[in-house]
């Protein structure tokens, strides 16, 4: 941590990624890059190749640039959340060429390469930035604390996934004083549910299919173009199949681009989709990963059900 704080004070302005389908905890770690840069009087831009999820519209997120990059106009690179180059998307190059970069991340599976690697298996990423601001010195002010705050809650499931540490909540505590506006966070993350959503739920209903313990949906190009709405529109359906009764894993399948899928994984404790998600160009936690997959979709359907069936039966037969 001393060496990406060095690193930092000694650039003059820094590129910091997220990674594609960014969650709470994502834009959390953004922001309190962003915040920490800018308290080292440095210039800073953050950058994701995805849009933001409707979830997170609530918060002012007019940090993340929407301009055209240019690794010409910085001379540090930092990217936060990101386990596989994949999910960094048209920014991926960055890493592969020979920069000054960093990577700040708390998943167990990865393969991103960087010159400055700091990995620790909290619940979440923004805990870990929260430590790295606490040693910079630096003053947190309630703007920072509820992002820092919504990375927490986001990744913890307001503190129920089986991720969540005495950590956690330690750090939770903290923000709390700093001023983290923990109550609006908690209400539009896992309360409120707006009326388009709401009316999409009930079409992705009639969509959703069960095979054994596996509950999901697939959703296409069409289904987006016929109800006027894209990827993010679906906030935490997956999570909806989760609770339903007699499911071990849940999954999304949602069509990006013709034959080009954006999948989101969850599940029970037992099984481990971050296994799965590691196949398909993605990776993530144990009980919520993510990936990508290009092809027919039928194939790509029937490959992705065979994988989440291996990964039941071998952690049913152990038992």
């Amino acid at each position: 941590m001393k060496n990406i704080l060095k690193k930092i004070k000694h650039s003059n302005k820094v590129a910091v990624f997220g990674h594609q389908s960014p969650d709470g905890d994502c834009v959390g770690c953004l922001a309190a890059i962003c915040f920490l840069c800018e308290q080292f009087g440095k210039a800073v831009d953050a950058y994701v190749d995805d849009e933001i999820p409707l979830r997170l519209s609530f918060l002012d997120t007019k940090f993340i640039n929407k301009q055209e990059f240019n690794e010409n106009d910085y001379d540090l690179f930092i990217s936060v959340d990101v386990a596989d180059k994949h999910q960094l998307g048209k920014y991926s190059i960055v890493f592969d060429d020979n920069h000054d970069t960093i990577s700040i991340d708390h998943h167990s599976i990865r393969d991103l390469v960087s010159k400055i690697t700091y990995v620790d298996k909290k619940a979440s990423c923004c805990e870990i930035l929260f430590e790295l601001l606490t040693l910079s010195k630096v003053k947190l002010d309630s703007w920072v604390a509820t992002f820092l705050y919504l990375g927490v809650s986001d990744d913890t499931g307001c503190f129920m996934h089986d991720s969540t540490t005495s950590y956690s909540h330690y750090v939770a505590s903290k923000l709390f004083d700093y001023g983290a506006d923990f109550q609006n966070v908690n209400y539009h993350l896992f309360k409120l549910v707006t009326q388009k959503t709401y009316e999409l739920t009930k079409k992705i209903e009639k969509l959703a299919n069960t095979d054994g313990g596996i509950r999901y949906v697939v959703v296409t190009q069409n289904f987006l173009k016929d109800n006027n709405c894209k990827k993010s529109d679906f906030g935490d359906y997956v999570n909806t199949l989760l609770n339903l009764e007699g499911t071990k894993i849940s999954f999304t399948m949602i069509e990006i681009q013709k034959d080009f899928y954006s999948l989101s994984f969850r599940s029970l404790k037992n099984y481990n989709v971050a296994n799965v998600a590691s196949k398909f160009n993605g990776g993530g936690h144990p009980q919520a990963a993510g990936g990508r997959i290009g092809g027919d979709k039928d194939v790509c359907l029937k490959n992705v059900i065979d994988e989440l069936k291996l990964e039941i039966q071998h952690k049913d037969a152990s038992f």
